[in-house]
């Protein structure tokens, strides 16, 4: 029985040995087969499409939020006999010499792909994907995309077919997108009148238009919106569009006379809009000198969105135009004058002492500037007087008060009395009510012969104290006898060139100090 049972053991053991060699030979064999397949040449690498040009499937294109993906193949003769990689890149002369009707050649980065594609051991084909820009094909809606693709620089001495290592891409952005799911970028308060309708801006109206104004700028908020499924963040320009305003102005849109400002004249920023944000709030801002320096002439602007990053503008709600009439806008229109509160700015300061100077931006008579100091060589250095640098600078008439070197070489300006000493400045303004306002630190006593006015008159001069206050052109004056607020009111009929300013007649110790000087008017209505 023993013997029986190592027997059959023995033979078991055999028949299972058997078998295992068996398997092992017929698995041999089969690897060997594959071995042979993918140890003969590859053959060359190409873009598997039956010609150079090739419309995109649109039944292979994937759509996202932002952008539309779709494969790509290439393929080799027989299987890989290693594992190699070949270079992408965009061929952009290529996709421009093609005849493509109706077509627009676009490159990176309206459409992307892999810098390099990997080809493993063993395959004949692989794809990869290329992306186009939800952008691109609604910045080019109804025309056909054409781009370009080529492979280079494969590793380990692939070889490419030359005749087919590229391959040019036609997308039909109508097949693509609809027209409602295209987004478009427009101003909310945009007019949609092809000529444009101007938003008359008066002070009544400024908070309902979003616009306000500073003593340095004129700000004009406008909401941007995005049409369409929001999407990723992009940003978009804000230009100032002079010719718009050119264009209305000859057609009669905008008012005989209205002024034209230049690109200086404005601070724009781009409209950021945020990721899946639909909207956004934009601020122009005007340099309000640049409005005063045309006063009192009506100011048109106008603001285009342009260049967004992504997508494309509603033209016929791209552009907002307002006119700007400073006399319904502004009551405070000191910036016509010059140089009207501290620091006060001076054109010329004794160098002696740094104290006495003249006031730059205004006009003088010769008794306006009576302060005389001479070099240290006994040279006249210059008059001066309508400009004290004490008391944070101040607009000056002083006589008397002479240090005791004053007039001498090197020494301190001469102080002699002022007869009838004129600061002032002349500007032209349209028919209204007028207040001029001079704020006081010192005064003196004032009467018909001496002291110092505050005055105002029609043409290039201001009346000396003791002229008549009935004169045509004379509108009105008030004295300078304390400190604090004087003020006085006048009315022009019509247009007219007008002085304002300060007289003064002093004799002895007496001074006149103006810290600073403000002109209203009543809006017209």
């Amino acid at each position: 029985m023993k013997t029986l049972y190592r027997y059959n053991t023995q033979l078991v053991t055999g028949i299972c040995f058997l078998f295992v060699l068996t398997l092992t030979f017929l698995y041999s064999c089969k690897r060997e087969g594959f071995v042979d397949e993918v140890n003969s040449s590859p053959g060359v690498l190409r873009f598997d499409y039956p010609s150079l040009v090739n419309a995109v499937n649109v039944g292979d294109v994937t759509k996202g939020d932002d952008r539309i993906v779709f494969p790509v193949r290439i393929a080799l003769e027989n299987p890989a006999n290693s594992t190699f990689t070949v270079n992408l890149q965009p061929e952009p002369q290529l996709a421009i010499s093609q005849t493509v009707a109706n077509a627009a050649v676009i490159n990176f980065p309206d459409f992307s792909m892999p810098q390099s594609v990997e080809v493993r051991f063993g395959t004949k084909s692989v794809t990869f994907n290329v992306a186009v820009s939800a952008s691109a094909i609604e910045r080019n809606y109804g025309k056909n995309l054409v781009f370009a693709i080529t492979l280079t620089s494969p590793s380990k001495s692939q070889k490419l077919d030359e005749n087919k290592k590229s391959v040019v891409f036609t997308l039909n952005t109508a097949d693509i997108a609809k027209m409602d799911e295209l987004h478009f970028l427009s101003f909310t308060a945009a007019a949609t009148n092809p000529n444009q309708v101007v938003t008359q801006l008066t002070f009544p109206n400024l908070a309902a238009n979003n616009i306000s104004f500073d003593n340095t700028g004129f700000s004009i908020k406008a909401r941007v919106d995005l049409g369409g499924k929001a999407s990723r963040g992009f940003r978009t320009s804000i230009a100032y569009n002079a010719d718009t305003l050119k264009k209305l102005m000859a057609k009669g849109l905008l008012p005989a006379g209205t002024a034209i400002l230049t690109n200086a004249a404005f601070d724009l920023t781009d409209v950021d809009l945020g990721d899946y944000k639909s909207s956004a709030v934009v601020e122009m801002r005007v340099n309000i000198d640049s409005i005063f320096a045309r006063f009192p002439s009506k100011v048109a602007v106008a603001f285009t969105l342009s260049n967004p990053e992504k997508y494309q503008v509603n033209a016929a709600k791209s552009t907002l135009v307002y006119l700007i009439d400073p006399l319904r806008i502004f009551s405070d229109i000191t910036k016509v004058l010059k140089n009207t509160s501290q620091p006060f700015k001076t054109s010329t300061i004794d160098p002696n002492q740094g104290r006495w100077g003249v006031l730059a931006g205004w006009l003088f008579n010769s008794q306006g500037n009576t302060h005389q100091s001479y070099s240290p060589t006994n040279q006249l250095n210059g008059s001066y007087g309508s400009f004290d640098n004490n008391n944070s600078t101040q607009i000056a008439f002083e006589s008397g008060y002479a240090a005791a070197d004053a007039g001498k070489p090197g020494g301190s300006p001469t102080a002699p009395n002022i007869t009838n000493g004129k600061i002032y400045q002349t500007v032209l303004l349209p028919a209204g009510t007028y207040k001029l306002d001079a704020n006081v630190r010192g005064g003196v006593t004032t009467d018909n012969t001496k002291g110092a006015y505050s005055v105002a008159a029609i043409g290039t001069n201001i009346p000396d104290i003791a002229a008549p206050t009935t004169p045509a052109n004379f509108v009105g004056r008030v004295a300078i006898n304390g400190s604090g607020s004087k003020s006085f009111t006048f009315t022009l009929n019509a247009a007219a060139t007008v002085s304002m300013g300060f007289v003064a007649t002093l004799s002895g110790n007496q001074a006149v100090n103006i810290s600073g000087v403000t002109l209203t008017r009543t809006l017209n209505p």
